[in-house]
C-alpha cells in the first residue's frame, strides 16, 4: 500500500462519442493492419503519438533523449495512453494518457488542465468528439496550494452564456478510511474554490454515472479504491475544459481537508 500512496501517476480519460472525420476513415473492408493500399496511412494515428507530438509543441514534455535534450520546467513524463475509436455511436473511452508527475512542482498545479487540452487537441484533430464526462487519477500528495490560480480559473466562466449552464455528477474514489466523513468540509472547499462559478450538493454515492464508459482506464491505479463521495453540480457550461477546472476545484478541496494520498475523480454530464 505504500507505493500507492506515493504513486506520482496522472491518469486522465476523455469519454464520448467520436466521429473520425472521413478522410481519416479506412474504406470499407480495409483494415488497420493491411496492406497500404488497402488501408489509409492515417490509420496509423494513435493518442500516444500524436499527444506525444502536442505535448511537445506546448513545451509541456518531451520524449527527446540525449545530452542537452532535457525540457526545463517540464511538467510531466509520458508514460501511456490509448484510445477506443469504435464508430457505433455509443459512449466509448474515446482517449486516455498517463503520466508520471515530478516531485517539487514549484507551485504548479497538478497538470490536469494541459492533459485535457492535449487530449482534447488529437481528439478533434482525428474526428468530431462530443465529451461526456471524464475520469482523473490524481496523485493529490503532490498537488501544491493553488494560491490564486483557482480564482482566475473560476473567472474564465464569466463570460459563458447563461443559458449553457449544466447539471452534472462528481465522485470521489479512495483508499483512506476516513474520506467519506469529510463530505461536508470537501463540499465547503470546493464552493470556496469555485468562487461562486459551481453549485455543488451532496447525492448518494451509488448515483449513475452516464457519460463514462463501462470500464474506464486504470484499474492497477485504483486499486483497492471505493467510491466515498458525490455530488451534483452546476457548473456555468460543459466543455472537456469544464471538467477539467472541475476536477482541479475537487482535487484542492480534498487536498485543504486531508487528503494525502492518490484519488479517482470522475466527472460525468
Amino acid at each position: 500500500m505504500g507505493d500507492a500512496v506515493q504513486d506520482a501517476t496522472l491518469l486522465m480519460g476523455v469519454h464520448g462519442v467520436l466521429t473520425r472525420h472521413p478522410w481519416l476513415t479506412p474504406p470499407e473492408g480495409a483494415s488497420a493492419s493491411g496492406p497500404p493500399e488497402d488501408a489509409s496511412e492515417a490509420e496509423d494515428v494513435d493518442v500516444f503519438g500524436l499527444a506525444v507530438n502536442r505535448a511537445e509543441a506546448y513545451g509541456w514534455s518531451s520524449t527527446l533523449l540525449g545530452a542537452g535534450m532535457e525540457l526545463g520546467g517540464s511538467r510531466w513524463g509520458h508514460n501511456d495512453a490509448g484510445e477506443d475509436w469504435t464508430q457505433d455511436g455509443r459512449v466509448r473511452e474515446v482517449g486516455w494518457l498517463q503520466v508520471d508527475v515530478p516531485s517539487g512542482l514549484n507551485r504548479q498545479r497538478l497538470p490536469v488542465l494541459p492533459v485535457a487540452t492535449v487530449l482534447g487537441d488529437v481528439l478533434r484533430q482525428v474526428g468530431d468528439v462530443r465529451v461526456t464526462g471524464v475520469h482523473t487519477v490524481a496523485p493529490v500528495h503532490l498537488a501544491p496550494d493553488p494560491a490564486a490560480a483557482l480564482l482566475y480559473a473560476a473567472h474564465w466562466y464569466e463570460l459563458a452564456d447563461p443559458g449553457a449552464a449544466r447539471n452534472i455528477t462528481v465522485t470521489v474514489s479512495g483508499r483512506e478510511a476516513g474520506l467519506p466523513g469529510r463530505g461536508g468540509r470537501v463540499r465547503e472547499e470546493a464552493l470556496a474554490c469555485a468562487y461562486g462559478r459551481m453549485a455543488v450538493e451532496p447525492v448518494d454515492t451509488a448515483v449513475n454515472l452516464p457519460g463514462l464508459s463501462r470500464s474506464p482506464t486504470g484499474k492497477v491505479q485504483t486499486e483497492g479504491m471505493r467510491r466515498a463521495l458525490a455530488f451534483r453540480c452546476r457548473v456555468p457550461m460543459w466543455s472537456l475544459d469544464a471538467a477539467a477546472w472541475t476536477t482541479e476545484v475537487f482535487v484542492e478541496a480534498l487536498r485543504a481537508t486531508g487528503t494525502a494520498e492518490p484519488v479517482l475523480i470522475t466527472v460525468s454530464c
